[in-house]
């Protein structure tokens, strides 16, 4: 354990590596190469590395910057889908969700969820109260790893002593259950990390554009290095496509029983407020009065919160979708009947974000029907496919891919044991850790921005304060009403393969949905000061990198100005 955290820490993975990383893609014949690094990518990678494979990942975007940095931050079971009767579905990802609570401890939240019964609601409490049952039975009976807590009911009067601000007229009280917060793309670069501290070659902006075939099997592919505009050929065993929305553009050869196309494109958006705009003190689980489907209204930190999400099919382009007018609309008159009193006006709006699901494709079944459910399969010329499935699964989807192998006896000699990556991550830091790690150090660091670190990087924590020892400056924040400082962006650039200033924002941080969008410019000239310094950038390019993500900002927001 002490060898794999030593080597978190080692430099070998970051920007500045990025030309090893790519000569040893070049030289290696790998077990097992998987084209796409969002957390399904990033969970098979983890797998087979734990599992002692020799492993490459490679993704032509940024890590996580499609789906997985763009949900609704939780880790949690799905209880709506106990209404659609996936029972197995629920119950591996509570259970999922209660290993990653304990597992990830820093990076793993409880929350408290308030399921109100509403007079004339969609459902009645005797509905509720079974399916809330049935959500708790599933994650705990005969499991290792057990929730925060059981739920509980209350009386009206009791849940307008817990959440003040919510509707009055026609409440009937409800429950109290658990699930958890988390930082999606924080979850997936940790579980790359975990991969590469144990030899996995992990590289983003890397485009595949072609395979490589002997006997009509794949033996290889082609790549484009984005940043160089370089190609260049990558040689292994097996070659699994986890690309998530882009499976269909990765798949030549279809199986009989798979439907053409596999995915079925739905947008999800979210809107951030500050908390003192809504004032909800728990998360919510709401249908709208729309058109009844449910949404969440979500407590980000002590000082945010979330609104999402909505569920409409989209042909639009993948790489970039953004929140519209419309959905924007939705979401605030869907709040606005649970919280009257909420300041939802679109000057209140910090940020937006978008993100496109990549369900499997089911006919006759509406958007939110669709079942989260997963699917893998191989294609005859020997690439494995794996698409769908729930942000909290992406630990069991991997073993489930490993399962698959050894229907065709492929690495027999890789460990085989259940739920053998159900392991504590090497960053993973307890909270009396984390106490211990404050009494050690002398520093004048505020109390929240202590607790935005160890909620973000763990042990990476550490690393933070010791740097902040050796240099006091970059205890400074980056915007004054958040609590992102200098170090911690000269960590992400150090321990973390991160080419250009938007992955900062949006994938290494949360500060493009924290940072108010009106205070984003000076926010990016900062962070484009520092990555200048640590990368050498001129002022072309670094005037080019604040453009560009300027321009994205502008486009999540645009229905506002």
């Amino acid at each position: 354990m002490k060898d794999l955290e030593k080597k978190l820490f080692s430099q070998s993975w970051n920007y500045k590596s990025r030309d090893k990383i790519i000569k040893r893609l070049k030289e290696i014949n790998y077990d097992l190469v998987i084209i796409g690094a969002g957390i399904t990518g990033a969970g098979i990678a983890r797998e087979a590395a734990i599992r002692g494979l020799v492993v490459a990942c490679v993704d032509m975007q940024d890590f996580s910057a499609g789906t997985s940095s763009r949900s609704s931050k939780l880790a949690h079971g799905g209880l709506r889908y106990i209404n659609y009767g996936e029972m197995d579905l629920v119950k591996e990802a509570t259970r999922e969700r209660n290993w990653m609570r304990i597992d990830i401890p820093h990076l793993v939240r409880p929350v408290p969820f308030y399921l109100p019964v509403i007079e004339g609601g969609k459902y009645k409490k005797r509905e509720l109260a079974s399916a809330i049952k049935i959500y708790d039975f599933l994650s705990d009976d005969k499991s290792e790893f057990k929730n925060f807590k059981q739920h509980q009911w209350h009386s009206p009067q009791e849940i307008f002593e817990l959440e003040p601000e919510f509707l009055r007229d026609g409440n009937l009280g409800g429950a109290v259950y658990y699930d958890n917060n988390i930082d999606d793309a924080r979850l997936t670069i940790e579980t790359l990390k975990e991969a590469v501290i144990r030899g996995a070659d992990i590289v983003n902006y890397c485009k595949v554009i072609g395979y490589i075939r002997k006997d009509n099997k794949i033996i290889g592919v082609k790549c484009k290095d984005l940043e160089l505009d370089h190609q260049f050929e990558i040689r292994g065993k097996l070659f699994v496509n986890a690309t998530g929305i882009w499976t269909d553009n990765l798949l030549e050869r279809y199986p009989d029983d798979v439907l053409k196309p596999l995915i079925r494109p739905t947008k999800g958006v979210h809107l951030q407020y500050r908390r003192k705009h809504i004032k909800n003190k728990m998360a919510d689980v709401l249908y709208s009065p729309i058109d009844n489907r449910i949404f969440f209204v979500i407590p980000r930190d002590k000082n945010y919160t979330i609104i999402g999400t909505t569920d409409t099919d989209y042909d639009g382009d993948l790489v970039n979708p953004f929140c519209s007018k419309d959905d924007a609309d939705y979401l605030i008159t869907s709040t606005k009947k649970f919280y009257p009193n909420a300041e939802l006006e679109y000057d209140n709006i910090l940020s937006t974000y978008a993100g496109i699901r990549p369900l499997v494709m089911q006919k006759g079944k509406s958007e939110s029907e669709v079942s989260r459910t997963h699917t893998i399969f191989f294609s005859d010329d020997g690439l494995l496919t794996i698409a769908g499935g729930k942000l909290t699964e992406w630990r069991a989807m991997a073993e489930d891919l490993f399962n698959k192998l050894e229907e065709r006896k492929l690495f027999p000699n890789i460990k085989r044991e259940k739920h053998f990556s159900r392991q504590p991550f090497i960053i993973g830091l307890t909270e009396e850790d984390w106490s211990i790690v404050l009494k050690e150090h002398h520093h004048n660091i505020d109390p929240d921005v202590l607790d935005h670190l160890y909620q973000q990087y763990g042990k990476g924590a550490i690393k933070i304060l010791e740097m902040i020892d050796n240099d006091e400056s970059l205890n400074e924040k980056i915007n004054q009403d958040n609590d992102f400082i200098k170090a911690e962006i000269l960590y992400c650039l150090r321990y973390e393969h991160t080419p250009h200033l938007i992955d900062v924002f949006c994938r290494r941080t949360e500060m493009s949905l924290w940072i108010d969008h009106r205070m984003t410019l000076k926010a990016a000239k900062k962070v484009a000061e520092i990555m200048t310094n640590e990368y050498s950038w001129d002022e072309n390019k670094k005037s080019k990198e604040i453009e560009m993500y300027m321009d994205y900002i502008k486009k999540t927001v645009s229905f506002i100005t």
